[in-house]
């Protein structure tokens, strides 16, 4: 009997001690540090799924996204212990920007243009291999931007909380406050305090418009509250958007120039292309005219030499058709003569725009890298969305 009376008397010890630190008041340090990590993991859940979890509806901690009266902390949908079971929380769902929701993917990271493939103009045959490196690789850049237009990440939610953000005023918004004073807020927690009772506009149902206290409200014996509660900039701003939105900026014009430099490019490619078909024609028109003008040359030594020999056999006029024939010899002679000089300058003008064409291409090869580069870029940033 003593033993047994022992064994129930360390059980009612530990059960008092149980007791006592369950109902014992908590302090304030320990209220934030359950506000502090419950803001942590709701952060923490936006950067890994793109958006806020939704209130839970009761103190199952599980995240009731079609109710529209919830207003407990998802503990469970976020992996948190169940003393977060005793906070409310709230996120912005209303105003044409639903924090909670999954955003609509936009047009990351092509900028939304139809860029139809980069041709490899065939300026020489055959096309450089390093020329047709460089396009294939844009056009296998443009591919993988273009496989991620359909992906949602952070930076879709950045664009909505800043959309909010704009127009905090829009009917349905959340916000936190008394009715004569409220802010819009993105999300907020509230802990019931030491009295484990929430009051003011956190009791639940207090307000037909307000769930929710602003943070730093005077306590008194008839409110000891805390809260946490973090407006759309705030947020926009805590979790990097505007930064990460201008880095994809700043990266999608970069494509967008690079784009149109290449474009440009091409039209100079093609001007290239024809300067050498004038130039190629050109040498075949002075090949003809050295032909025809080798050709006269024959034809008129040919009739000075019967001239030659007409004038041995006849009398007469004879010495002025040797004269004659001797004038239409060195005429022949000097049209032969411009002739290969005009195929000598048609034949440097054809290698002078094959050179500038070997620039162009390697002009080509530049603008096609750069252009890749840049799709490239803001690939990665995309695919990095809000994460660091």
């Amino acid at each position: 009997m003593g033993v047994a009376l022992v064994a129930i008397g360390i059980i009612g010890v530990m059960a008092w001690r149980w007791v006592a630190t369950t109902q014992a008041p908590m302090d304030r340090t320990d209220m934030q540090r359950q506000l502090n990590e419950a803001q942590a993991s709701v952060e923490g859940f936006l950067l890994a799924n793109h958006r806020l979890p939704c209130p839970a509806a009761g103190t199952d901690g599980v995240e009731a996204c079609s109710s529209t009266t919830a207003v407990r902390f998802p503990w469970r949908t976020l992996g948190m212990d169940s003393e977060l079971a005793a906070l409310h929380y709230g996120a912005n769902r209303g105003g044409g920007a639903d924090l909670a929701a999954l955003p609509a993917a936009q047009d990351w990271p092509d900028f939304g243009l139809t860029f139809t493939e980069v041709p490899v103009f065939p300026a020489l045959s055959p096309v450089p291999a390093d020329v047709t490196a460089a396009g294939t690789r844009v056009n296998a850049s443009y591919a993988d931007a273009v496989a991620l237009r359909p992906v949602v990440n952070g930076l879709d939610w950045c664009a909505v909380v800043r959309r909010l953000a704009a127009n905090s005023g829009a009917t349905g918004v959340l916000r936190a406050g008394a009715t004569g004073g409220s802010v819009p807020v993105g999300f907020v927690i509230a802990h019931p305090g030491a009295n484990r009772q929430f009051e003011g506009n956190n009791a639940e149902g207090a307000s037909a418009s307000f769930r929710f206290d602003l943070p730093g409200r005077s306590q008194d014996l008839n409110y000891d509250d805390l809260m946490l509660a973090v407006g759309p900039g705030d947020l926009s701003a805590r979790l990097g958007c505007a930064v990460r939105l201008s880095e994809m900026q700043v990266a999608m014009q970069s494509s967008y120039a690079a784009y149109d430099t290449a474009r440009v490019m091409q039209q100079y490619w093609s001007l290239l292309r024809f300067d050498i078909d004038q130039a190629e024609s050109a040498v075949d028109g002075a090949e003809s005219g050295v032909a025809l003008a080798a050709m006269g040359l024959a034809l008129a030594t040919t009739s000075a030499v019967l001239s030659i020999a007409s004038a041995a056999n006849t009398e007469g006029v004879t010495a002025f058709i040797v004269v004659m024939a001797a004038v239409n010899v060195a005429a022949s002679i000097a049209e032969t003569v411009l002739a290969a000089q005009d195929l000598t300058a048609a034949q440097e003008d054809l290698q002078a725009a094959r050179d500038k064409l070997v620039a162009g291409n390697a002009y080509a090869i530049h603008v096609y890298n750069s252009l890749a580069d840049a799709l490239d870029n803001a690939v990665v940033l995309d695919r990095k969305g809000l994460n660091p």
